[in-house]
């Protein structure tokens, strides 16, 4: 039987306007693990970053990427992992992204980044009545960082001169447990974590240190992915633009 040419114009038609309906909603072809859905990869034990409330996933890094995926028309999906587990997660093209890396030389070998969207630093912290004034108190002592962090890789280059025990984490929780229980001596971390536990956790403490080290944090993707890399600088920049990603700042770091 011969089909009616205007039936097939029609079914040409419908169909090419199904094919642009799934096109638009999710607005471009991005080089994702999974087809319309961002895969990304934390560590909910990094507050205000990331962290459970009551069975609930929140933190700066939740919102901004559900923001991004809703800027790419793309599903978050967040996959859960142990300190370094997420970054190997990455590198084994398991997750498509990584939120609020440090960036720095050793990790661009093997990962490529979004720009910076914020700037933090390391610091060298101590209780407030610690007797320890500068960093030269704290030779011989024992000196807490999180296992698998840039925090961590910066203590061991820049304070193995102090003959200090460097002590590493697998979580943020342990540490400050051993902090109140007078076992660690002093910290190192990122502005941003030392705030938000002085200001949560009644921890009182005093910076011996000057602002060390300036921390540029941004999305991590996969090496040579440079696909959804601009992608993602586009989606910071709209954010940046309409000023969301400023709220998002206030929300969690005021």
């Amino acid at each position: 039987m011969k089909i009616p040419t205007i039936l097939v114009i029609i079914s040409s038609i419908l169909i090419l306007t199904s094919f642009t309906g799934c096109t638009s909603s999710y607005g471009k072809e991005y080089n994702t693990v999974n087809p319309g859905v961002l895969t990304v990869g934390i560590t909910p034990e990094m507050p205000p970053q990331q962290y459970y409330e009551d069975g609930e996933l929140k933190g700066f890094d939740i919102d901004l990427m559900k923001e991004i995926a809703n800027n790419m028309g793309l599903k978050p999906e967040f996959k859960i992992y142990e300190y370094g587990g997420a970054h190997e997660a990455l590198l084994n093209g398991e997750i498509d992204c990584l939120p609020s890396m440090t960036i720095s030389p050793e990790r661009k070998e093997d990962m490529d980044f979004s720009r910076a969207y914020i700037q933090t630093y390391v610091v060298v912290a101590v209780f407030e009545n610690s007797p320890y004034q500068d960093l030269t108190d704290l030779n011989g002592k024992e000196i807490a960082v999180v296992t698998n962090t840039y925090t961590e890789e910066w203590a061991k280059r820049y304070l193995g001169s102090l003959n200090a025990n460097i002590k590493s984490y697998d979580s943020i929780q342990g540490l400050v447990s051993d902090v109140y229980s007078g076992n660690i001596d002093a910290v190192v971390t990122d502005q941003i974590q030392l705030d938000y536990y002085s200001k949560n956790s009644n921890f009182e403490s005093r910076i011996i240190s000057e602002k060390m080290t300036i921390e540029y944090w941004a999305i991590a993707v996969k090496k040579d992915n440079h696909n959804l890399q601009n992608e993602m600088n586009d989606a910071l920049f709209e954010l940046e633009e309409n000023e969301a990603l400023y709220e998002l700042k206030n929300k969690w770091y005021d």
